[in-house]
């Protein structure tokens, strides 16, 4: 897949509110989970009973990420009016949310730093070599999903997301990272990757007029035409 085909295809079926909903959900989710763990209900605060507490709190807030990504990725879907699934791996027992813009399919995956190589798995993978042929999703994801995401001829996009290294206090516990990746076929590297909160993202896709900050284009090809189709069904929700 080329450099002109990615971004077209984003250029026309990504569109800025929508990610726009999802800095202020995946916002929104990190800071809620920070007060729910340093506030009692109630919202008054107390003395921690000792410095210990951190560590464990702070796993159990690096740990809520995945479910704030999918709820986040939702909530976007539902206010701009576009289908999405939730489902569980039969492998693993995993929940996922797939979400469908046009032909993009919409994943969500917290990382630790911008950095992150990916991290594949067999649905990752799966869902992924959709662009690269004109066949029916083949996953065994359970009855319903060919009903409602159609991904023959689909572009998989992953948006990511995380907070900085750092302690338990609300600065390193807040979204500090969003980007938007697209995976090659296997899912074992990029051909696209921008940055959202320093707006690489706008920029690239035309939505502001901010320079382009660093490289966002594809770091790999693929010589494999992926002609365009719309493919959109009504929302599901399976859990």
């Amino acid at each position: 897949m080329h450099d002109k085909e990615i971004l077209n295809l984003l250029q026309r079926d990504l569109r800025e509110p929508f990610i726009e909903t999802m800095f202020d959900a995946l916002r929104g989710g990190y800071a809620a989970a920070y007060d729910d763990v340093s506030q009692p209900l109630g919202g008054f605060a107390v003395q921690r009973p000792s410095t210990e507490w951190d560590a464990v709190d702070l796993r159990t807030l690096r740990d809520g990420r995945r479910d704030n990504g999918m709820r986040s990725l939702m909530k976007s879907c539902t206010d701009h009016g576009a289908p999405y699934q939730v489902k569980t791996l039969p492998c693993n027992g995993q929940t996922i949310v797939v979400g469908q813009l046009g032909q993009l399919l919409v994943l969500t995956e917290p990382i630790d730093n911008l950095k992150a190589r990916p991290e594949r798995a067999a649905y990752k993978a799966d869902l992924a070599a959709s662009h690269f042929a004109v066949r029916q999703l083949e996953m065994d994801l359970g009855d319903g999903w060919r009903q409602r995401i159609d991904a023959r001829n689909t572009m998989l996009v992953v948006i990511q997301h995380g907070m900085r290294a750092g302690g338990f206090n609300r600065r390193d516990t807040s979204l500090s990272m969003m980007r938007l990746v697209v995976p090659d076929a296997s899912f074992g590297s990029w051909l696209f990757q921008a940055n959202v909160m320093n707006g690489e993202l706008g920029s690239v896709l035309g939505w502001t007029q901010v320079e382009k900050v660093g490289e966002a284009r594809p770091i790999q090809e693929d010589r494999v035409f992926v002609s365009l189709k719309r493919g959109l069904g009504e929302r599901d929700i399976e859990l």
